[in-house]
């Protein structure tokens, strides 16, 4: 949890910053993915939602053909709180069924075993080319 402090001095939940690991901030900028602001305002209520749209936005561009991801690892990363495995993946579906509303080139199923999901190469939230206009006008 990252606790800052607003302009009236009080403690608030909500930070302007996060402090980033220096191996994940060089992921980063090894393999940028802007998000869709849209995407992110549509989901802003539901931070959950927003992890599984960021984890599927910079995971499923990179891929080279398709991946398992078994639940015990799902519940590991986004499931912390939950003490039993039905619990989390019966809350997990509709979250992930909200961040695959947003990124609707996204491609996801669930394993037929239901073991957990399948994750299939996919294009990024938004369009390479228009990623390398915004670089280049930044340059």
């Amino acid at each position: 949890m990252f606790l800052d402090r607003d302009e009236t001095g009080q403690e608030s939940f909500f930070a302007e910053t996060a402090k980033l690991s220096e191996g994940f901030y060089n992921q980063l900028k090894k393999h940028p993915v802007p998000l869709q602001d849209a995407a992110i305002r549509a989901i802003a209520n539901n931070s959950m939602a927003l992890d599984v749209y960021a984890w599927l936005a910079y995971r499923l561009h990179s891929l080279d053909k398709p991946r398992p991801v078994s639940w015990i690892a799902l519940k590991a990363q986004f499931g912390t709180g939950y003490n039993r495995m039905d619990h989390f993946r019966n809350n997990f579906r509709p979250i992930l069924a909200l961040a695959l509303a947003v990124y609707p080139d996204a491609r996801v199923e669930e394993a037929e075993n239901t073991s957990g999901l399948i994750l299939y190469p996919s294009r990024p939230p938004v369009p390479t080319r228009l990623i390398c206009a915004v670089h280049r006008r930044a340059s």
